[in-house]
């Protein structure tokens, strides 16, 4: 069964590589969505089964950009 986020993350995440980084990472995951700049941030949705969101998330934090901070 599918499911999807949405994730708001802020900090020093434009500039830094960070959108092309969730991209590889969804698509190595298998997952489907978007991951945009907003005012405050990048705003990410992704789609897919549980397991691999939660997957998503914890690689999110532990595999970003070494000069990306959220």
């Amino acid at each position: 069964m599918k499911e999807r986020i949405k994730v708001f993350v802020t900090g020093l995440v434009q500039g830094v590589g960070f959108r092309p980084f969730v991209y590889r990472l969804a698509k190595e995951l298998g997952l489907k969505g978007y991951v945009l700049n907003s005012e405050l941030g990048v705003v990410i949705e992704a789609e897919g089964e549980k397991e691999k969101l939660h997957t998503f998330l914890i690689r999110l934090q532990s595999e970003k950009p070494p000069i990306a901070k959220i």
